[in-house]
């Protein structure tokens, strides 16, 4: 009992009483001393009711902190349900052009949060090193990369120039995609396996699933449900992706030939 007497001695008149109270919580030896220093102070009747007034407004409080923390967890679960059912590609009935942009969204931040932070030491290099030069080989190295998170940002608040970027993303990255696979296709065999660590061969379904990919995401946004929420015409739309898709086909014939 010893260990806990000059403990004790220090707490106040509620705490000793809610240790009696919930004795089943406590060493038996320590609910022992609570007793007793509670004999020992000879409280009156009006100090034992203040002391359980404490007590009660104590568990009160606790009652109201776990009420407000379960209602807190009870709003994240909802919203997240909710994100969930804005977001989820496989859900019954025809989705909503709000939802389609939210997913689109969502799909192509994070694509541009990891390929930025893939390349970031390549953006260093670029931007900090006085040895580093730029030419028509590194605008287009960095063209996707500075283009997408711009596109997605513009795209999430609904702007015009929002809808064009990103349109101007798919149809380079599905065009890109194109050119890549029949490189690849005509690819020999170097004999050097430290070339062949540095570029591995590819598998053209690889190729073929990036390709419905990007392709994909441009017919969805160019449907008109979801254009004229951008107020893009046909005559638009054609522009964007025809001179997109002209451009990069004469960059690729200019690097071939």
């Amino acid at each position: 009992m010893t260990e806990f007497t000059e403990l004790y001695k220090n707490l106040s008149n509620s705490e000793l009483l809610k240790i009696i109270a919930e004795s089943d919580k406590y060493n038996p030896i320590a609910v022992e001393t609570a007793k007793a220093e509670i004999d020992s102070r000879k409280l009156s009747i009006e100090e034992l009711n203040q002391a359980k007034t404490e007590i009660d407004k104590q568990e009160e409080k606790k009652k109201l902190e776990t009420k407000k923390r379960k209602h807190q967890e009870e709003k994240i679960k909802e919203g997240a349900s909710t994100l969930f059912d804005t977001i989820n590609p496989i859900q019954n009935g025809i989705q909503t052009p709000e939802k389609i942009i939210r997913f689109t969204t969502l799909i192509f931040a994070g694509i541009a949060v990891y390929r930025i932070f893939k390349e970031f030491e390549m953006f260093r290099y670029m931007f900090t090193d006085s040895g580093a030069k730029w030419d028509i080989s590194m605008v287009e190295y960095f063209f996707p990369l500075i283009v997408l998170p711009l596109a997605v940002l513009l795209f999430w608040t609904r702007k015009k120039s929002g809808w064009i970027l990103l349109s101007i993303f798919l149809s380079y990255s599905a065009i890109t995609t194109i050119g890549l696979f029949f490189m690849n296709l005509g690819r020999q065999p170097s004999g050097i396996p430290a070339l062949e660590s540095l570029f591995p061969t590819v598998s053209p379904i690889t190729y073929i699933m990036t390709l419905v990919f990007f392709g994909g995401t441009l017919w969805l946004i160019s449907k008109e449900n979801i254009r004229n929420i951008y107020k893009i015409s046909k005559q638009t739309m054609f522009v964007t992706i025809g001179l997109t898709i002209a451009m990069n086909l004469i960059y690729m014939y200019s690097i071939i030939g």
